[in-house]
């Protein structure tokens, strides 16, 4: 016999209305009752001044680099050969390695003195330095030092100069040698940088 089958009950679909009508202005009424009320007032521009007050933000530092003294000519090379016969040493000799000849004009020598080692001259250096000259030359000097940056090569620069060729020449060697590449290759092994010495500061 056959079996009369009925249709499965459907869920309807709940289908929420747009908050308009009634119900939805008495929920509202209903929130504003409950609600506390607040007094707005709109600030003035003083409440703002604080703003002027605060530190402007840090700019961007920007790294300047200072190109190198030329390399000494004229009067600022015979300086550099002048220096080496002065035979100064400690705090009067670093004085005169800062120094550059700029002029002159028979027996007045004028010099500019790094203006970094100001704090290091006195009278009493500028004297010494005149000694020295004094005797180098066989005559009487009149000795001007003027605290200028020199525009060209100090002995002190070419000096520091000097030995950073050589150091640079020193590295290269190590890092050409076909031992030491070997070792690199074989061992993983490392070269510090610091234990590079030039030839002849060592034997010096």
């Amino acid at each position: 016999m056959p079996v009369a089958t009925q249709p499965l009950p459907v869920a309807e679909a709940v289908v929420t209305p747009a908050a308009t009508g009634s119900a939805t202005e008495a929920a509202a009424d209903e929130d504003e009752e409950g609600a506390p009320e607040y007094d707005y007032e709109m600030a003035d521009d003083s409440a703002y001044a604080y703003m002027d007050t605060l530190p402007d933000e840090p700019e961007a530092q920007v790294d300047i680099i200072v190109p190198a003294a030329l390399p000494a000519t004229g009067l600022a090379a015979q300086w550099l050969e002048i220096f080496t016969q002065l035979g100064l040493s400690g705090l009067t000799g670093s004085i005169a390695a800062n120094c550059s000849l700029i002029a002159v004009e028979g027996d007045n020598w004028l010099l500019h003195l790094d203006p970094a080692q100001g704090a290091l001259f006195n009278a009493s250096q500028q004297r010494r330095i005149n000694d020295a000259l004094n005797q180098l030359q066989g005559r009487s000097i009149i000795l001007d030092i003027q605290l200028c940056k020199p525009e060209q090569e100090t002995p002190a620069q070419a000096a520091a100069r000097k030995r950073g060729e050589r150091q640079a020449q020193a590295e290269a060697s190590i890092h050409a040698d076909p031992l030491i590449q070997q070792m690199q290759q074989q061992f993983a092994a490392v070269i510090r940088a610091e234990s590079i010495v030039p030839v002849d500061v060592v034997a010096a």
